[in-house]
């Protein structure tokens, strides 16, 4: 039997403890002691899954075979196929969330930060001058004429905000896309796998805390949101690999132009459109080659036979000019603009910041370091490897805490991280009860972001930076709780049999 890999998984999980631990003990230092708080109970935790770690790395071949059968069979339970779990209670649940949510955003809108020096007061700012020059329609013509200079806040919510540029109107406006939001992924959910998921889901995302908060502010979050939840439903309806494509084409031109609006509204939306090409050629790749041998499990399966799931390279590609053709016709405006005023088609102002140590004005830094390839080189020149690597391993601690800590709800603070912990596993069982072309899209999404934003640490860290990951996580989640819920049921029936 194999002990190879779950020993590199203990492995990691005890360096990634280590890592949380060490930088809780710089923070917080003797204070961790002196006084008990959630940081103590964190530090103990992260301690715990050190040792526990460790001692998986060190346990002997006679534990692993003891253990991994076990494993086994419990993982063939969770991904055995499975019905839609439709029950008056998941209704329930759903009429329940669009309650909760109403609820909270009326607490929560007047209580918002004034735009006064954030991104409120940007976002007001580009739509007043829309608005004076002449409404969206404009806007397109500037955008393609190079006229439009812009190249923080992306034009797509900036248009729509130009027909009320106001901050009560703007927050209402945000309330009202966050709902639209909530209300087509949950019932996009419970159409997918069942109305108690959907339920489920819903309700946690109506008592979330990051999605309220931001959903109740004048900024691009709450339109892209929407966006994202359309795009989750049709990545749901992408048949599984290695069966014959039996669905229309569109479905991957649909892709295309969500991703394309995605962008339209948010820069970051980028990194969703690099993990959907990664994930439609990781299905051209035979995967079995490139590991070596220690790490393959014991087959009996003919090395000549087809590998399910494997997708022609004539497929993959196909499928990716549909994506990419249909991105580009609907983000022609501000690549355009892009490539016309800043010599890049995805340029960026914020781009600047990712090769500095703190956060600067990025229009001060365009003219300091000129183009983004001179900021690169001053990068390179100024830091060691050393220096990089400590940047993005620190980082990603980091946002292991901010991604856990995003899923807890209203009103906690930073109590919202045991929250996150808590629904860990069921995150976890969801992702192992779905078998489906999702699965994987959502994990490189999940390495995208996080390597990503790792990296961006030092100049900003917050829950708004993963908020597209966090409408799939929850749907996954209400899977889970579902899936677990319906094998605890059967438990005591096959006991009893």
């Amino acid at each position: 039997m194999n002990t190879v890999l779950p020993r590199i998984i203990s492995g990691a999980v005890a360096c990634a403890a280590g890592l949380a631990l060490w930088e809780i003990v710089e923070i917080k230092g003797t204070m961790l002691v002196a006084s008990f708080s959630l940081s103590t109970i964190a530090a103990a935790c992260c301690m715990l899954a050190v040792v526990m770690g460790i001692a998986g790395c060190l346990a002997t071949n006679y534990f692993w075979e003891a253990i991994l059968p076990v494993l086994e069979r419990f993982l063939k339970r969770l991904s055995a196929p499975w019905q839609q779990l439709d029950h008056w209670s998941g209704s329930l649940l759903l009429s329940f969330s669009l309650i909760v949510y109403f609820v909270i955003m009326l607490n929560l809108l007047p209580d918002q930060p004034l735009p006064e020096g954030n991104d409120q007061a940007a976002f007001l700012t580009q739509a007043r001058d829309v608005q004076e020059a002449g409404g969206p329609s404009v806007l397109l013509q500037q955008l393609f004429a190079g006229e439009y200079t812009e190249a923080n806040q992306h034009p797509l919510y900036v248009a729509i905000l130009s027909y009320l540029p106001d901050y009560e109107a703007g927050k209402r406006l945000s309330a009202m896309l966050g709902l639209a939001a909530l209300l087509l992924f949950a019932f996009g959910i419970a159409r997918r796998y069942g109305n108690l998921v959907g339920g489920l889901t819903g309700l946690q995302l109506a008592v979330n805390a990051a999605w309220c908060r931001l959903t109740g502010q004048v900024v691009c979050e709450a339109l892209l949101l929407l966006i994202v939840a359309g795009l989750w439903l049709v990545v749901l309806r992408v048949p599984t690999e290695g069966t014959s494509e039996t669905r229309p084409r569109f479905l991957w031109v649909g892709i295309g132009l969500l991703l394309a609006l995605a962008w339209l509204t948010k820069g970051t939306a980028l990194l969703l459109l690099l993990g959907v090409l990664c994930w439609r050629l990781s299905y051209a790749v035979d995967w079995r080659r490139c590991l070596p041998a220690r790490f393959k499990a014991e087959t009996t399966e003919s090395e000549t036979e087809p590998r399910v799931g494997r997708l022609s390279w004539k497929q993959a590609l196909l499928s990716l000019a549909l994506v990419v053709g249909s991105f580009f016709v609907i983000a022609a405006p501000l690549l355009v603009r892009n490539a016309r005023v800043y010599g890049s088609p995805t340029f960026n102002a914020n781009s600047y910041l990712l090769f500095e140590d703190e956060f600067t004005e990025p229009h001060a830094l365009i003219e300091e370091r000129g183009s983004l390839g001179n900021a690169v080189r001053h990068y390179w020149q100024t830091h060691s490897l050393a220096q990089m690597i400590k940047r993005e391993v620190k980082g990603l601690a980091w946002q292991v805490f901010i991604f856990l800590r995003s899923l807890g709800p209203f009103p906690f603070h930073e109590g919202r991280l045991f929250f996150g912990v808590l629904l860990l596993p069921f995150l976890l069982t969801g992702l192992l009860t779905e078998s489906g072309p999702a699965r994987r899209l959502y994990l490189i999404w999940l390495v995208l972001f996080w390597l990503a934003f790792a990296w961006y640490l030092p100049i900003a860290a917050g829950e708004r930076f993963l908020m597209p990951l966090l409408l799939p996580t929850f749907a996954f989640i209400g899977l889970g709780l579902a899936r677990a819920g319906q094998l605890l049921k059967a438990q005591p029936a096959e006991s009893g049999e």
